[in-house]
C-alpha cells in the first residue's frame, strides 16, 4: 500500500509540473543537488566556458552514443558514462596536458560522477583544471547556444527520457535516435 501511495504521489508531481518543469530554474535546483552530492567537483557555467579560449580546453560529452548522435557541443569528445578513471587517463591524458577539461551530460549528474572519479583517482589526467558544466546540454540548449551533429549545426537535443526531457523548453527540439 505504501509503495502505491508513493507511486501516486510521484505521478501527481510529474503531472502537476507539466510545462512549468521546463525551465532553467528547475535545472538550477537539480544542479544545487548535484553540487551537494559531488562537493569535490568544480563547476563552470556556460558563460565562463564560452570565455575560455577553445585551444585551452577539451570538452567531454558523458552521454550514450545515441544522445551524442542527436547533438553535442562543437568539438566535444564522447566518453562512456561508466568509464573508469584509469580507462579515461589511458585514452585522453595526452590531450589534456595544461588544458582545462570540461565534462557535461544532460543535466550534470553523469558528468559530475566521472569528474569525481578522476578527481579521486591516484593517476592524473594531466589537465590543469577539471570542471562539470552547470546545467549540462539541457541548459545549454535552453539558452539557445550552438549545438552540432554529424551534419553540422542543429537545434535538436536528446531528452534522455520522457521525464528528464521536460527540462527542455522547446519541445520541438526533442529528438530521439
Amino acid at each position: 500500500m505504501r509503495r502505491v501511495s508513493m507511486l501516486i504521489a510521484t505521478a501527481t508531481a510529474v503531472v502537476m509540473c507539466g510545462d512549468a518543469f521546463a525551465d532553467n530554474a528547475k535545472i538550477a535546483k537539480i544542479h544545487a543537488d548535484i553540487e551537494a552530492d559531488y562537493a569535490d567537483v568544480a563547476h563552470i557555467d556556460p558563460d565562463a566556458l564560452d570565455a575560455l579560449p577553445q585551444d585551452s580546453r577539451v570538452l567531454f560529452d558523458v552521454r550514450e552514443a545515441d544522445e551524442y548522435g542527436v547533438s553535442h557541443l562543437s568539438g566535444a569528445i564522447r566518453v562512456d558514462p561508466g568509464m573508469s578513471a584509469a580507462q579515461f587517463n589511458e585514452r585522453y591524458a595526452s590531450l589534456l596536458v595544461d588544458k582545462t577539461a570540461v565534462f557535461y551530460c544532460s543535466v550534470g549528474r553523469r558528468s559530475s560522477l566521472l569528474a569525481q572519479r578522476l578527481a579521486q583517482s591516484d593517476t592524473t589526467s594531466g589537465a590543469s583544471r577539471i570542471y562539470n558544466l552547470v546545467g549540462g546540454i539541457f541548459q545549454w540548449r535552453n539558452e539557445e547556444r550552438a549545438l552540432v551533429d554529424d551534419d553540422g549545426a542543429t537545434d535538436a537535443v536528446h531528452p534522455y527520457n520522457r521525464f528528464w526531457g521536460r527540462l527542455i523548453k522547446d519541445k520541438r527540439a526533442i529528438r530521439m535516435r
